[in-house]
């Protein structure tokens, strides 16, 4: 059985749109076809045959073990949709909140819609349980993840880069022609959030982390949870539309089931109370921003040197080495 993946044959070098055409007008329609042709085809001389071959076997041996990110490292932008499609239904959609857009604001919250579940990830509650769920994702799907979410997260836990896969639906939606935010393409698509998070943005997000860490408002962090779900939750639905948009056969889910999960995972506790110091969030779009929240106190292992936290003399290791053994020391780290 073929799909959208295995039937991108640009994927092989010395195939191009026009080659690729010509393949299957000689009745080669994916990588398979290609390995089971008893010659070469569309002109390829036999050096390069057996290039696009070694090529081929290479991308199907991926395929078969599961490697997602072995073709989100080889397919150009536009064409990343073929591996949402390929691992939809293994996929986790994720977002983050932030204390401010600066570069020393901090990561708050981290929400995962993984295997069916909302999951949340909380600074100085459960934040680091993130790195642990990072080893079982197959592929984390964000939107405009890879310039702002994914960078966060790596500086965050002190990584090289992600242990999975990573699709951006930023750039799928681009290509798609569907133009805007997240938001703007939700509403485009006839996406609706619960009453009490329509409106909300990131500049909101900010004030409601400052409310629960300097006054405790529950209901400030639920909203804020609630908030960051949603978006973790819009970003599964829209991946179905962009499935769907390119001709897969995948189901839409439920809209009304996806909130009810959400409403049973994190009841709505209402609007937060209005804080002293900021300004009722029905008005703060008209209103100046709030303050930016102190930084974070910096954590102990933030104040080890590269050599502490490598364990030694970093003489001859390339950056990857460093930072896979900084993220080891971090692991044992908290473990202390």
């Amino acid at each position: 059985m073929t799909t959208p993946l295995t039937r991108y044959l640009e994927l092989i070098p010395h195939i191009g749109a026009e080659r690729a055409r010509a393949l299957q007008r000689e009745g080669c329609l994916c990588w398979r076809d290609l390995l089971d042709a008893s010659r070469p085809l569309a002109g390829l001389d036999p050096t390069l045959w057996d290039t696009a071959r070694a090529a081929a076997e290479a991308a199907q041996r991926a395929l078969d073990a599961d490697n997602a990110t072995y073709f989100t490292t080889r397919l150009p932008p536009r064409e990343q949709w073929r591996v949402l499609v390929q691992w939809l239904d293994r996929a986790s959609f994720f977002d983050i909140e932030t204390s401010g857009l600066e570069a020393d604001s901090i990561v708050t919250l981290i929400c995962c819609y993984h295997r069916g579940q909302s999951l949340c990830f909380l600074a100085d509650e459960n934040l680091d349980d993130f790195l642990e769920l990072l080893d079982e994702v197959q592929l984390l799907v964000s939107f405009n993840g890879s310039s702002f979410d994914v960078p966060r997260v790596l500086d965050r836990f002190h990584i090289p880069q992600l242990p999975c896969a990573h699709v951006d639906l930023r750039w799928l939606c681009h290509h798609a022609g569907w133009r805007g935010g997240l938001k703007a393409i939700e509403c485009a698509l006839g996406m609706r959030r619960p009453p009490d998070l329509e409106g909300l943005g990131g500049a909101e997000a900010v004030w409601l982390w400052q409310a629960w860490r300097d006054h405790q408002d529950v209901k400030a962090r639920r909203t804020l949870k609630r908030y960051c779900t949603a978006d973790t939750v819009t970003l599964y639905m829209l991946a179905t539309h962009l499935c769907r948009h390119h001709g897969a056969d995948v189901t839409l889910p439920v809209e009304a089931d996806l909130w009810d999960a959400v409403h049973t995972a994190l009841p709505d506790l209402g609007r937060p109370d209005v804080c002293a110091e900021f300004a009722d969030l029905a008005q703060a779009v008209a209103e100046p921003p709030p303050p930016k929240p102190a930084p974070a106190p910096v954590v102990a292992a933030d104040l080890f040197s590269i050599a502490q936290m490598v364990g030694g003399m970093t003489d001859g290791l390339s950056r990857a080495e460093k930072q896979a053994r900084l993220r080891e020391r971090w692991r044992a780290f908290r473990m202390e």
